[in-house]
């Protein structure tokens, strides 16, 4: 241990709030520096020990990831100095991925006037600019902490006001999911997140397993950056989005529940603000045994500079994909492992592609532009018309050596999308065989379509052949339309699990700044898993049959509704306590309607109405007053939503179309009201039911 950990002493005992270890072994911290120059660290104090166990923030470390092993049912104390713990939580011991980690509620304590290091106290040795620096500064002191064990954590996302069906982070920021797998009984989520912030950051792989899809449990964070990101303020990246594939013990993919590992592929990024040229983006891998932990980390893919082929993609390439369940046009009963990673190419060195878009009534979603932001008009920026998102792909070999970097084969781009040169890169890619059709998935980075949605997330069905004299794999597009009609959904990402089902999840982005920060509150929130189908040519997602089984509670509210009934053709107002509920209305025909699905005071309204045939999301009082989010079908006879404290998941006609927004309706109780035409031929059917919270 270091001298200036050891010369940083408490003076006198200190009446700390402590917290026990119970079952757990290990307390894991991240810990950040409040100023630079000064001598930062943590300590750990157990009462059972007269010497506490200290770590620094060693040079000029900004951050630190700090664990310490626990005995178990012992209680310990906790303090600071010139340091802040931004998360904590207590892991280790049996049974982790039943019990799940526990999260502790770390809060700073005032200071006694008399707590400080004594005058003339040795501080010992130290680099002579940090002893420069506290020559002018006070020197540093051990604050000790409050520590509360967020033991139930129904009650705490309940008590904080927070979603009780959608999956969020205890705190934090959180954003695209990743790595979604079966595995060994259980479904993994891995996630990005800034344990250290409200706001994107260095990016670490966030960690939840459930048995159903629905309850989950927190796991130990897995993935860190890299460790010169925590040393300077000037450089940015991490360990970016990435999938998963559980693999057997030669290595091969397999089903979940055979598996004996899952091996990940993600993107290591590191970039120096404010430079794009100084973008670094590279593909690895590490395997996971045990479902907690990850080891063996290593490059597996670089950028081909040139490919080989003159395709020279752009230094945004990332977000690998990996699917195993191809199957090869020569030999239909060996299925090919191919990865997929987003980028952009010069549009001349592409084939044009042309597909139909799977959108009525006419639309002008393909009159977008290039924006840098959510609320940049047509012509703010320009846009560089001579590159287009692709997709560049890479085929293994040898799928017993998908760690091995030799065993990974550039094809060149497998799909390039000329209809979209207003769109700067693709990202976070998918694509899987899914009901005897090909399909891609891709979000359009830094474009605004023609309803006004940022970055949305497009879909693509069409064949994936071998061409060429080297017969290379080559997507072709014959349909293409929004995966999510709403302005909320992106990163979205699939698996396939044992019981054959395409499963999605998506993240809820706040690109038009509704959510706001608060104590005990997350800045993230995943979809609900949606089951994925091809249907007449297009892509439909619906909530998997669990959550209908477990989240649907007692009936709030049936009723019918009829024309020219004398207390008028709807549903009055309701309150709904809790303000989480789903409602299912049936309609008889394409007459108009509007659906309050929230609304509060200072808060506005978010709406599902259909008017002159055009069913769509209208928001009052809200940034997305002005964006036209139509749905893209004809005749929506029925209508699910799902509304979640601020979340609002909408789908039409069985997932014949889908939308998520945010709202910030996020209050306590919540309204629904429906109006329907008087005009209506028949009787319109509605039942609003509560929805029961995941965490309980």
């Amino acid at each position: 241990m270091s001298s200036i950990a050891q010369s940083m002493p408490i003076t006198e005992t200190i009446d700390e709030q402590g917290f026990p270890s119970g079952e757990y072994t290990r307390l894991e911290l991240f810990v950040e520096r409040r100023n630079q120059g000064i001598a930062a660290g943590v300590e750990l104090r157990c009462d059972d020990s007269e010497s506490p166990v200290r770590e620094l923030l060693d040079g000029a470390r900004r951050r630190r990831h700090v664990t310490f092993d626990l005995e178990r049912h012992a209680n310990y104390s906790l303090a600071v100095s010139n340091a802040r713990i931004s998360m904590a939580y207590l892991s280790g011991g049996q049974d982790l991925l039943d019990r799940g980690v526990s999260y502790l509620t770390v809060s700073a304590c005032e200071l006694r006037p008399n707590h400080v290091r004594s005058e003339g106290e040795d501080c010992g040795e130290a680099p002579a600019g940090e002893l420069q620096a506290r020559s002018a500064r006070e020197d540093p002191r051990w604050n000790p902490v409050e520590v509360e064990v967020a033991e139930d954590l129904g009650r705490f996302y309940e008590g904080n006001v927070r979603p009780k069906v959608h999956f969020e982070p205890f705190e934090r920021w959180m954003n695209d999911p990743n790595g979604l797998c079966q595995f060994q009984g259980r479904y993994h989520m891995f996630y990005q997140l800034n344990p250290y912030g409200w706001q994107w950051d260095n990016m670490h792989w966030g960690h939840a397993a459930s048995r159903d899809l629905i309850h989950w449990v927190h796991l130990p964070v897995v993935l860190f950056p890299q460790q010169e990101l925590d040393e300077s303020e000037h450089l940015s990246g991490g360990a970016f989005s990435g999938s998963a594939v559980p693999i057997d013990a030669q290595g091969r993919p397999c089903a979940g529940d055979d598996a004996h590992a899952m091996r990940f592929f993600l993107t290591r990024h590191i970039e120096e603000g404010g430079d794009p040229e100084s973008l670094v983006e590279s593909q690895t891998t590490c395997v996971s045994y045990d479902g907690i932990g990850v080891e063996q980390e290593h490059t597996v893919v670089e950028r081909p500079l040139v490919g080989g082929i003159g395709h020279e993609l752009g230094r945004d390439f990332r977000d690998p994909k990996v699917e195993w369940r191809f199957k090869v046009e020569c030999d239909q009963s060996k299925p090919m492992t191919l990865m997929t990673v987003a980028s952009n190419l010069p549009r001349k060195d592409v084939q044009e592609q042309h597909y139909a878009y799977v959108w009525e009534p006419g639309s002008d979603l393909r009159r977008g532009w290039f924006a840098l932001d959510s609320m940049d008009e047509a012509g703010a920026n320009a846009a560089d018309d001579a590159r287009v998102p692709a997709l560049a792909g890479f085929v293994a070999d040898d799928d017993t050596r998908l760690d091995d970097a030799d065993a990974w084969r550039y094809i060149g781009p497998m799909f390039a999308d000329t209809e979209h040169p207003e769109a700067f890169t693709y990202e976070c890619p998918d694509f899987f065989p899914l009901d005897g059709h090909d399909v891609a998935v891709a979000a359009l980075m830094k474009y605004r379509d023609g309803g006004g949605r940022f970055q949305p997330v497009v879909w693509y069905s069409g064949d994936l052949e071998l061409r060429g004299t080297e017969r290379q794999p080559r997507f072709t597009a014959r349909t293409s339309g929004l995966c999510d009609f709403g302005t909320s959904f992106y990163a979205v990402q699939s698996f396939g699990d044992d019981s054959g089902r395409r499963i999605a999840i998506g993240w809820l982005a706040d690109w038009f700044g509704v959510r706001r920060e608060g104590e005990h509150r997350a800045n993230g929130a995943m979809t609900l898993p949606r089951e994925l189908h091809v249907r007449h040519g297009r892509l439909t997602s619906y909530p998997v049959r669990e959550v209908f089984d477990q989240l649907l509670g007692k009936v709030l509210l049936r009723s019918s509704a009829q024309a020219g009934q004398s207390c008028g053709c709807g549903v009055a107002g309701q309150r709904i306590s809790g303000n989480a509920y789903y409602a299912r209305i049936e309609l008889p025909d394409d007459s108009d309607f509007d659906i309050e699905i929230a609304s509060e005071p200072q808060r506005g309204s978010l709406h599902l109405v259909r008017q002159d045939g055009i069913t769509r999301i209208a928001t009052h009082g809200s940034n997305t007053d002005s964006l036209h989010l139509s749905s893209g079908i004809c005749d929506a006879r029925t209508m699910e939503i799902f509304y979640d404290r601020g979340i609002a998941e909408i789908f039409l006609n069985h997932g014949e179309a889908a939308a998520a927004v945010l709202s910030a309706c996020n209050g306590e109780d919540g309204m629904f009201q429906a109006q329907f035409d008087e005009a209506m031929n028949g009787q319109a059917k509605v039942e609003v039911r509560e929805l029961r919270g995941i965490w309980d």
